[in-house]
């Protein structure tokens, strides 16, 4: 029997959702209905990490789909039993323990050897997106091929930038002695990031960002804007200077903006940007992989769609207000240990962004 976790059957899950309703549901930055008459879904097609082929699911009919492993026809599935298991896979995801822990659903071996061969859906790495979709726009009258990320809200909350060695931002400290040096890197409390920072400055020091530590998150984020690199080494020392997260207030209050326009533009390029657009560790061309939006699992099990085509503005206010900076692990990536190289003194902070939900 086959056993995901809850991401892996959220995906499933919205595949079933989006097959079943093709009309698809275009939503607001609250994720409310905006239009259900743009785009009519005529196939999905995945390219599948996990069977290392590209599966697609063929909307022939109102009433059956059929279902091709590298463009030859391998089931054909009713929309009935579709519905049928739909509700089925929510329920459990919905009753499963928090956490990310694979749990069967059972009764699902049988559709799940059709629609993905008894294996998760994973897309292969690097790519932002989930699936490409095959849709009617109503509004030119011509079909679209367009890609798309899923991001539920059935489980833990999803990370948007996830950290790694490549997320280091680097800063320099002036004005400590070495005796300073080791009775700040001696604290070990439960918030010991913020009260370094904090004993950083009582005993006289200045803090200055330096650089994002990886050449290449560097050049990508110079691609949006030549700032970038600052305004968000900004942001992430002020988040553990106030312990506050909020990304979008962080990057309007640490930064001097010629006004609230300018800093909300420049927040939701960058967010756009790491969305849809590039990995920290790849230097980027500056186009988006994703040129669809976002498939949204919502908690009531409703899937919306964020549309980058005529809703681009919706999109990016989504992620400005559904997304918070979040806390790598200090040990892990040797947060604020402060060190010593050629009579200067640095440390590092890790950038990581996640959901709120």
């Amino acid at each position: 029997m086959s056993s995901f976790n809850r991401g892996e059957w959220s995906e499933i899950y919205a595949i079933l959702c989006l097959l079943i309703c093709p009309d698809l549901a275009i939503g607001d930055s609250n994720l409310e209905v905006v239009s259900q008459n743009l785009y009519k879904l005529k196939k999905i097609k995945i390219d599948d990490a996990e069977t290392n082929g590209i599966i697609e699911y063929s909307l022939k009919n109102k009433d059956k789909v059929e279902i091709y492993y590298n463009n030859e026809l391998n089931n054909i599935i009713s929309i009935l039993e579709l519905n049928e298991n739909k509700n089925r896979i929510f329920n459990a995801i919905e009753n499963a323990p928090i956490g990310n822990g694979a749990f069967e659903i059972n009764g699902l071996d049988s559709l799940l050897v059709k629609l993905t061969k008894g294996k998760t859906i994973k897309a292969k790495s690097f790519n932002k997106e989930d699936l490409t979709a095959l849709v009617l726009d109503k509004r030119i009258g011509k079909d679209k091929s367009l890609k798309y990320s899923i991001k539920s809200s059935l489980g833990s909350p999803a990370t948007l930038l996830n950290s790694s060695q490549h997320t280091n931002f680097l800063y320099s400290v002036k004005g400590l002695s070495d005796s300073d040096i080791e009775e700040i890197n001696f604290i070990s409390t439960r918030t010991k990031l913020v009260d370094r920072i904090k004993m950083i400055r009582d005993k006289g020091g200045v803090i200055s960002f330096e650089k994002v530590s990886d050449p290449s998150f560097e050049y990508n984020l110079r691609i949006i804007d030549s700032h970038m690199p600052h305004y968000l080494g900004n942001v992430l020392l002020e988040s553990y200077s106030s312990e506050n997260k909020n990304l979008k207030e962080l990057f309007e209050n640490s930064n001097q903006f010629e006004d609230r326009v300018f800093a909300l533009k420049k927040l939701g390029d960058f967010l756009e940007g790491i969305s849809f657009g590039f990995f920290p560790s790849i230097k980027w061309d500056g186009n988006k992989q994703v040129n669809g939006g976002l498939v949204i699992v919502k908690e009531n099990g409703n899937i919306i769609i964020l549309d980058l085509i005529y809703y681009r503005n919706e999109v990016l206010k989504y992620l400005m207000n559904e997304t918070k900076l979040d806390s790598p692990s200090s040990t892990r990536y040797h947060m604020l240990s402060l060190y010593k190289m050629f009579d200067k003194t640095y440390f590092t902070l890790n950038l990581q962004i996640r959901y709120k939900r």
